[in-house]
């Protein structure tokens, strides 16, 4: 047998040379070559979506590819070479603000992501998209709107034309045929903007979870201690900025005791303790409420009070809150209208939420939560709604894989690819 230093592997690795599970072979030896790997040097092909991914050899993940490495490393006869990445096959999503317009078309705000990551392609405005399907023909001041929910594909759609009105739910396949729905008055649901929605159900006096990728309904909570179901009942949650629900927020009527439900802990309780909610809180019969989780943690309850302002309060997880807060009220200082309606559906995402705006025409905009109550705090996006109103005015946000001939008519900047050099010694 020779033994001789050599160049044993010298590639560009790119998105084709991937299989579907985010596997390249590099070789394979035959039954009588041996390397000893000593050195590896990489170089990244786009440092804003690198590829990384390890370097696999006979099955076993042996370094992580993040920078230049050496040692040794023996490569057996009939040994296969890989690198593993889970960058590969890259993942395109959009994450769509979007106004439902007939029963079969919505208009959106989208904003293209790449592996989760944005600014690889402009954010775009379109009108006229294809729900897939004509039955969700109802309509409300509040319609939310999900598509290609889980592997089955599912469509949803959620009503309200009041805080003190029946709420109804639908869940269809995509095309149209029904999986299930709920028509009940006074229990709201709340979509965590994933998979599950959940409402409290004050007629078994539980909180109902359902998976919107199944149909599935199930008890996440027991909950007793409720007040007779009534106007303005509420439910809402809170999502962490890695897009996991920490809190449920729910009330059968406004003139009641406020519960909240903690996920990490598994406890529900009263945070008004034996007070009513109405006697702590002003506004709790005028519009829906929402919850904001700060960059710091920190959580605030809002709620838009006129059609020129938010009114919101520090909300702390253990605190009772047994007698009256007056809470911020956020307005700009001109006083101009902001909102089409403040019944009219918000999104919540990490720090913002974002409405329609009124004095921007249709523009999506939204409040930043981490900046203190001024003018600032109200921004753009600067992309507009077109053929909006003919229902209403509310957004909410669902997430949309894009079709391939969508991506292939896009300009996408990202160019991901992994240099790899391998050097060592080869028996033979």
């Amino acid at each position: 047998m020779a033994d001789t230093l050599a160049e044993i592997h010298n590639s560009t690795l790119q998105e084709s040379d991937f299989n579907s599970s985010g596997e390249a072979t590099l070789l394979t030896t035959n039954s009588s070559t041996k390397h000893v790997i000593k050195n590896v040097q990489i170089t990244e092909g786009d440092s804003t979506l690198p590829v990384g991914g390890t370097l696999n050899i006979a099955g076993m993940d042996v370094v992580a590819l993040t920078g230049n490495s050496s040692g040794a490393e023996i490569v057996g006869p009939s040994s296969a070479i890989k690198v593993k990445t889970s960058t590969f096959p890259l993942q395109y999503v959009d994450e769509a603000f979007v106004n439902k317009t007939s029963s079969s078309q919505y208009s959106a705000v989208s904003f293209p992501l790449v592996n989760g990551l944005s600014g690889f392609t402009p954010n775009v405005a379109s009108s006229g998209n294809a729900i897939g399907h004509s039955q969700f023909s109802g309509n409300a001041t509040r319609n939310t709107l999900y598509l290609n929910l889980g592997p089955n594909n599912y469509t949803m759609m959620t009503r309200q034309n009041h805080p003190s009105s029946i709420s109804t739910l639908e869940l269809r396949q995509s095309d149209g045929t029904l999986v299930t729905n709920y028509t009940d008055a006074y229990m709201p649901w709340w979509f965590d903007d994933t998979q599950f929605a959940y409402r409290y159900d004050k007629n078994n006096n539980r909180i109902d979870k359902l998976d919107c990728f199944t149909g599935t309904l199930s008890t996440l909570k027991s909950v007793t201690g409720l007040d007779a179901l009534g106007t303005y009942a509420q439910m809402f949650g809170v999502n962490d900025h890695n897009g996991n629900t920490k809190h449920l927020f729910f009330w059968t009527r406004y003139n009641t005791k406020y519960f909240v439900y903690n996920f990490d802990d598994d406890t529900s309780y009263s945070f008004t303790g034996s007070s009513d909610g109405n006697n702590v809180y002003s506004y709790t019969s005028t519009a829906f409420w929402y919850a904001i989780m700060k960059t710091d943690g920190s959580i605030v309850l809002i709620t838009p009070r006129q059609t020129s302002r938010f009114q919101y309060w520090d909300w702390v997880k253990g605190t009772t809150y047994s007698s009256s807060i007056s809470g911020t009220d956020v307005s700009l200082s001109s006083g101009a209208r902001i909102f089409q309606g403040i019944t009219f559906n918000m999104q919540v995402v990490k720090n913002r939420i974002y409405y329609v705006s009124y004095n921007n025409s249709n523009m999506l905009d939204y409040y930043d939560a981490d900046i203190a109550a001024t003018d600032t705090a109200y921004k753009s996006t600067g992309l507009t709604f077109s053929g909006i109103g003919s229902y209403e005015y509310g957004v909410n946000l669902t997430k949309i894989t894009p079709s391939n001939s969508t991506i292939s008519g896009r300009t996408y900047t990202h160019t991901p690819s992994l240099k790899l050099r391998i050097t060592g010694v080869t028996s033979t």
